[in-house]
């Protein structure tokens, strides 16, 4: 080796531990830093290693205004109810200073993206979605997707057109029956990534790369569906959670519950509901069972996240704890164990009149010593530090507006757009 040249091992080894940002930089190093920086073999390994060091959230920021209809030619126009950001930010910096201001640039905005929703977050890439309302005189309403790397500002086409005739996906079905929900998924054994359309009736798969949807056979149970609560009426749980390949929904039998707005009674069971598994990469379907012996009429919602690599449900015991179970191997019912059996009179003040009917909590993410969750609150624009350790729980005082309650986890990665 002559003085001064390093070897390409180590060249490999020293930009793939750098942030995207500096890594980009360096394309213009010369042509075969470029050629190297693009290779998808260097790609995955940078994206490998922001999996095991980098912990972000991808915040979803709205600032509340009347609604506005923006024309973008002569034949079609899009409602934009809240003007959303989406800004990458570090969970580390959280727990050390829950009490924060955040910046939002104009490349955070969704509007200049011509979306106005996130569907999901894997790799990298966000999975935006917007509905096209045609002026035609039809009723004809169209959905399509666009993909899009904050980190490496790279944003795709529209994708995945989806017409739907007499039924809005988005504002609200004319018939029920019709009205598609959306979840965004990695398929591990094609390198494949994919977005799942699918209601009572139907469940359609759109491919990244195929650019074609295809229908597969449909739940054989019903997606349990619920529209937040609170202000943010147009942000929805429980439509979908990624992990390891699958796409994972509570589900119950019963029809009537697919569509539930601001209806505060006859909640199912805990023990009626199951979690329907769409394997992406062969598109069949598994049904998960609850922890067993749960028996809790919840008033509140129940939902199902991913914690540490670990499918999690979670409810409401009555109007006294809330209680998280985290699936430790996948699949499998018996390694269901209780995480944590949160007391309100720890962690949050009771006593609100709306609590019992629209407090909803769901789990963000754990620190990286498992001593701190994060919750989101559909309360208030805050988000819950609790330190199950100490006991103790503190409140965001981030002086942004916040939806918490909807922010995907979020790594920086070079992961390609087109």
């Amino acid at each position: 080796m002559s003085p001064g040249v390093l070897p390409e091992e180590l060249i490999i080894e020293v930009l793939s531990i750098l942030p995207v940002k500096s890594i980009l930089r360096f394309k213009c190093v010369c042509k075969p830093w470029e050629s190297l920086i693009s290779d998808p073999f260097f790609v995955q390994k940078h994206l490998h290693l922001s999996q095991k060091s980098n912990t972000h959230l991808a915040l979803i920021l709205c600032k509340p205004h009347v609604k506005t209809v923006c024309f973008f030619n002569d034949r079609d126009c899009y409602y934009y109810d809240r003007d959303s950001c989406v800004v990458p930010f570090s969970l580390n910096t959280l727990l050390l200073n829950p009490s924060i201001t955040i910046t939002i640039l104009p490349q955070h905005r969704l509007r200049y993206k011509r979306c106005f929703r996130v569907i999901g977050s894997i790799n990298g890439l966000l999975c935006l979605f917007n509905s096209r309302i045609s002026l035609d005189g039809s009723d004809d309403r169209n959905t399509y997707f666009r993909f899009w790397n904050p980190a490496t500002k790279k944003i795709s086409q529209k994708l995945g057109s989806i017409t739907h005739p007499n039924s809005h996906p988005y504002f609200g079905p004319d018939n029920k029956s019709n009205y598609l929900r959306f979840a965004f998924g990695y398929d591990n054994s094609s390198d494949t990534y994919k977005v799942v359309a699918f209601c009572p009736n139907e469940v359609r798969i759109f491919s990244f790369g195929d650019n074609v949807w295809k229908n597969i056979q449909r739940f054989p149970v019903v997606p349990y569906f619920r529209v937040a609560l609170v202000r943010h009426k147009e942000q929805r749980l429980n439509e979908g959670v990624y992990l390891s390949g699958t796409v994972n929904s509570l589900a119950i039998p019963n029809f009537k519950y697919f569509w539930m707005e601001y209806e505060y009674k006859d909640f199912p069971a805990i023990d009626q509901f199951v979690i329907i598994s769409l394997d992406l990469g062969t598109e069949t379907y598994n049904q998960l069972l609850l922890p067993r012996d749960l028996v809790e009429v919840p008033t509140i919602l129940p939902t199902i996240s991913v914690l540490r690599d670990c499918l999690c449900f979670s409810y409401h015991i009555k109007t006294t704890h809330f209680a998280i179970w985290m699936m430790m191997d996948f699949g499998v019912q018996e390694s269901w164990t209780q995480f944590l059996n949160i007391s309100y009179a720890v962690q949050i003040d009771y006593e609100s009149p709306r609590f019992r009917y629209d407090h909803l909590l769901y789990p963000l993410c754990l620190s990286e010593d498992d001593d701190t969750i994060i919750l989101a609150s559909s309360h208030e624009e805050q988000a819950f530090l609790y330190n199950w350790r100490d006991n103790r729980v503190e409140k965001t005082r981030i002086t942004n507006h916040v939806l918490w309650m909807f922010s995907p986890n979020y790594i920086e990665s070079l992961v390609s757009t087109c």
